[in-house]
């Protein structure tokens, strides 16, 4: 998708002001326009690609300072700190406490339900369990025992 062939003063000037003065780094579908205009007055276009030039020169050898030790020190200051491998490893051992307390609960309920129904568990006793529960005797019946 190409822009219109024509492009006004204004466009031009914002072009070069944000893409600078080398019409090569401006966006393609501007390009064939922007040298059409700067082919049919080229003091005009030469003007604005001068200005441009003078900030691009101006941003390519700007260099930034390096911070100062008292800065760099502030930083490494304020910054949190990672946190230890023991406190890592007090969550997993928590976590695996917490397994170890349900496994002990359902050991501990598995015995419990065991010791209280002997009766269900032993073959033998099959004519005295059938009226026998963990909750005691009961009356199927109707005699009692």
């Amino acid at each position: 998708m190409r822009d219109e062939p024509n492009m006004a003063w204004e466009r031009f000037t914002a072009l070069a002001d944000s893409y600078g003065a080398d019409l090569y780094r401006w966006p393609a579908v501007q390009r064939d326009a922007a040298e059409a205009l700067l082919a049919s007055d080229a003091a005009r276009a030469d003007g604005i690609l001068g200005c441009a030039g003078r900030l691009d020169g101006l941003l390519d050898h700007y260099r930034t300072p390096l911070p100062s030790a008292a800065l760099v020190g502030r930083i490494l200051a304020a910054a949190p700190r990672p946190a230890l491998l023991w406190s890592r490893a007090k969550l997993w051992w928590s976590g695996l406490g917490l397994a170890g307390v349900g496994l002990a609960g359902a050991v501990s309920g598995a015995l419990a339900l065991s010791l209280a129904t002997p009766a269900l568990l032993d073959h033998r006793a099959a004519d005295w369990a059938d009226g026998q529960t963990i909750f005691g005797d009961v009356d199927l019946d109707g005699t009692s025992r």
